[in-house]
């Protein structure tokens, strides 16, 4: 089904009708639910099509797509249960969140225009079973509790034991936008105040000490700071991870999964690379020539055009050869099943399948081992992923340990007194290793092992 709203009425209108808001919101949960790309994707270019859609209109369509993405597995539970073996489509979960929430389905479900129509008798009939009910229920097994598919819920058990709830619940809410201020260019508080002259309010993160969270959503690509390049959108997180790698003046440096450039970038401003006196060199590589394309625009933001090499990741590639054992420091920001990133991207759970885990591992093991020969004696690799899942962290740097004998463990307690000196490490108990997660951090979800070649 292919909407197609009508220019003239919304501008005569001014707004949307809850039940065109409706019938948008169950279009794009179709396209989410048929598609592999990204649900912002989906939703952005929705709106870029649609750009007559007013502000209110554009946040109540995507607070209903979200909010059904978040409460998916709790929305199918209760569908189960008065649905009779019906298909889960997007227009029964619709209305199955619109009936949980307690609003008039007449409202929400009418043929005014760009309405999704009304509900026939069998959609009335589950209208009227779930009616006065709660989206949590007391039946519900544990693993619909924490919206997981049973499979994930079992092996995240183990991870965090007595908060596991805690966390997952965390994992289900929206995450906070936060900001990396280029500290080679301003100071935080003049970010800040910069910002601030935009009517863009934000507050210092507790970890990282360029960071900056939005206390409301925000255009930041409209503002002065963001144009200039004094900021960039990048998770408290994977700011940490930046940090962490502890890129220095002069040294070399190569991002292995540089992707678009958010740690690139982090990273070159750590070394200086801004104001050309850093003679140091830095190297951006990814296996995908387009995602390493979209780093051109922010280079030339931050002010580091032809300061950066760009490379495609291929150790048969001219750039590649000679390079063996030459690095400071290789960073691995693994692909991975994006776990840590479900607050941003909850239609993912859904996604990942335990054929997909196996195969990001192999992938994994495989970036791992091939970034090692470029890491010089007394070097750093420093291997992260965003996932929660101890097959994709912990197993994965073991499995690495027991093949290169020439590698050993830098406790994180070291490698964050080294890099954040100001900052206290969070307490990892005995673990050699960082895990930032949306509960007790209120990051992204994140693992960092830091290694070193044995001089």
């Amino acid at each position: 089904m292919q909407i197609d709203l009508d220019l003239q009425f919304l501008r005569k209108n001014a707004k949307m009708t809850p039940a065109a808001r409706t019938e948008a919101a169950i279009y794009l949960l179709g396209k989410i639910a048929d598609a592999r790309r990204p649900a912002d994707d989906i939703v952005r270019a929705w709106f870029l099509a649609r750009r007559f859609v007013g502000a209110k209109d554009r946040r109540a369509i995507r607070e209903r797509v979200y909010g059904c993405l978040r409460r998916l597995a709790r929305l199918d539970w209760h569908l189960t249960q008065a649905a009779f073996g019906k298909d889960k489509t997007a227009r029964l979960r619709v209305l199955a969140d619109v009936v949980l929430e307690g609003l008039d389905t007449d409202e929400y479900f009418n043929s005014l225009p760009h309405g999704p129509g009304p509900l026939d008798d069998g959609e009335i009939e589950i209208a009227e079973a779930l009616k006065g009910k709660n989206i949590d229920h007391p039946d519900q097994p544990g693993h619909v509790q924490v919206e997981l598919p049973e499979w994930l819920s079992d092996k995240l058990k183990p991870v965090y034991a007595e908060t596991f709830m805690a966390e997952m619940m965390a994992v289900n809410t929206p995450a906070p936008m936060d900001l990396r201020v280029a500290i080679g260019r301003v100071s935080r508080d003049q970010a800040q105040k910069s910002l601030a002259k935009s009517n863009v309010k934000t507050y210092p993160t507790d970890l990282s000490p360029v960071g900056l969270t939005l206390q409301a959503h925000s255009d930041i690509a409209r503002t002065p700071a963001f144009k200039k390049g004094f900021v960039e959108v990048q998770d408290e997180g994977s700011q940490i991870l930046a940090l962490l790698v502890g890129a220095r003046a002069n040294m070399t440096v190569v991002d292995y999964c540089a992707g678009a450039g958010g740690k690139t970038l982090a990273i070159a401003d750590r070394m200086g690379l801004q104001d050309g006196h850093s003679k140091g060199r830095l190297i951006a590589s990814d296996i995908s020539a387009d995602r390493l394309a979209r780093m051109d625009k922010r280079l030339h933001r931050a002010k580091l055009t032809n300061k950066v090499e760009c490379h495609v990741l291929d150790p048969k590639s001219p750039w590649y050869a000679g390079q063996e054992q030459s690095f400071d420091r290789v960073l691995v920001d693994a692909p991975c099943s994006g776990s840590g990133t479900w607050r941003r991207h909850p239609e993912q759970k859904k996604r990942l399948t335990e054929e997909r885990l196996a195969e990001l591992m192999a992938m994994q093991d495989e970036v791992l081992n091939g970034s090692a020969d470029l890491v010089k004696p007394e070097g750093r690799l420093i291997y992260a992923t965003c996932s929660l899942l101890r097959e994709e962290n912990e197993h994965r740097v073991e499995m690495f340990l027991k093949t290169h004998k020439d590698f050993k463990v830098v406790p994180i307690q070291t490698v964050w007194a080294e890099t954040l000196k100001n900052t206290p490490c969070p307490d990892m108990k005995e673990a050699p290793y960082l895990r930032l997660s949306p509960y007790s951090h209120d990051t992204d979800g994140f693992f960092v092992a830091v290694l070193e070649r044995m001089a």
